[in-house]
């Protein structure tokens, strides 16, 4: 695709967020859905061995199998990050169509951020339904006066049954708020967040993109579906934006697109060098 038109940035500006319908085929997330389908089979396979289960499940659908082997299990989790790190991953990073939406908003100089998150929303659990919160409060608050896009993708449709987004518009221009934590160690404001704005509900289908601020509140709602809600969170920033706080939990991103330098682009084999790992 192209860039976004200047109607689009200008709706991004001012309410802090936007949903580009049809950015990506299904097919071009199917690699990723791959690596994730494996993950879930090694996962399957260590409780087997472990004989915390009886049934690998292999026959589950891919919105079901993790589900079916945690069942009855005290599991969790809200996000994979390392455990889906993978050229499928690298390859959908610098998707050209993902880099145009990255561009429209930060510029022709981007950088990943190296913390994407294939997000395990399974039905019910709490750990992953996500209260309101900025984005900011989780990285710190010297990132206040940076822009980091946050994309967010779904690799299934999303509506209010499997809990989809939701967004308060304009809330970037807030500031980053106070917070304390719950007992899921979410941040939860210490405000009414919805009585400062309007509450938008972001149904989507596969292919679209959630754009959104490092500031703008956003939630997730509650899954009460029968099925697991996959989705990826991509994350982007001007090239010239640090990213200690990443680097030191061992999240090095890389040169994802320069128009000005485009020999600094990083190769798959340079950013497994830059997570410390031997090329593949």
């Amino acid at each position: 695709m192209a860039l976004l038109d200047q109607e689009q940035r200008q709706f991004y500006g001012e309410n802090g967020y936007l949903v580009i319908r049809g950015v990506l085929h299904d097919r071009d997330l199917d690699p990723v859905r791959r690596v994730i389908a494996d993950r879930v089979d090694q996962e399957a396979r260590q409780l087997h061995a472990e004989g915390k289960i009886t049934d690998l499940h292999e026959a589950a659908p891919f919105t079901q199998r993790l589900m079916e082997v945690y069942r009855g299990l005290k599991r969790r989790a809200i996000g994979w990050n390392k455990e889906a790190f993978s050229k499928e991953m690298y390859d959908l990073s610098v998707h050209s169509a993902i880099l145009d939406v990255a561009e429209s908003f930060v510029g022709p100089e981007l950088q990943f951020n190296g913390d994407y998150w294939v997000r395990t929303k399974l039905p019910n659990e709490t750990v992953t339904t996500f209260p309101w919160h900025q984005d900011s409060g989780y990285y710190g608050d010297p990132t206040e006066s940076y822009h980091l896009l946050s994309l967010w993708l779904p690799l299934v449709d999303v509506d209010e049954r499997n809990g989809c987004m939701q967004v308060i518009p304009g809330s970037h221009r807030w500031g980053l708020r106070p917070v304390d934590r719950d007992a899921d160690g979410h941040h939860i404001p210490t405000e009414d967040i919805e009585t400062r704005g309007r509450v938008e509900t972001l149904r989507m289908k596969i292919g679209d993109v959630l754009a959104f601020h490092n500031l703008t509140f956003h939630c997730s709602l509650m899954n009460t579906s029968d099925e697991i809600r996959w989705s990826i969170d991509l994350r982007y920033s001007a090239s010239d934006v640090p990213l200690k706080w990443l680097e030191r939990m061992g999240l090095q991103g890389f040169i994802a697109r320069s128009r000005a330098h485009p020999e600094t682009v990083d190769s798959w084999e340079a950013w497994q060098v830059k997570r410390g790992l031997t090329p593949t």
